[in-house]
């Protein structure tokens, strides 16, 4: 039997052995990854939700009226360009009044992250910011 071809038993073990061990390694961190960048993505949609908000209160700013409260800019921002940030993210938004505007934002479902925004004022548009 010294012609023999193919693995021995040893061999199948060990290669088994070394698969599992990386698996248990690698999959952890995978899982880790894709988790990290739905929140990242959370992390965009705030960035963009702070351009909008940029955005509104300039538009507030230059109108005729000018600026006279954070409602007006809510108001805006809500009108155009409005909270809608795509397909994958929605929103669970809170008014109870022109004080207290919040809310949650979800993205594919998966992951989500409570944001509170600052009143802005004549000098200063409103700010998103995760509520951690």
């Amino acid at each position: 039997m010294t012609n023999s071809k193919g693995f021995t038993l040893i061999e199948l073990v060990a290669t088994l052995v070394i698969i599992s061990v990386l698996a248990a390694i690698f999959i952890p961190r995978y899982m880790d990854a894709e988790t990290a960048s739905k929140y990242r993505a959370i992390d965009m949609g705030v960035s963009e939700m702070n351009g909008r908000e940029t955005m509104s209160w300039a538009l507030v700013k230059l109108s005729n009226d000018g600026y006279r409260n954070d409602d007006q800019v809510w108001t805006q921002l809500l009108t155009s360009p409005g909270i809608d940030l795509g397909p994958d993210y929605d929103w669970d938004l809170d008014r109870p009044g022109p004080e207290n505007k919040k809310g949650t934002l979800r993205f594919k479902r998966d992951v989500f992250s409570p944001l509170n925004r600052s009143l802005s004022t004549i000098e200063t548009p409103g700010r998103w910011r995760r509520s951690m």
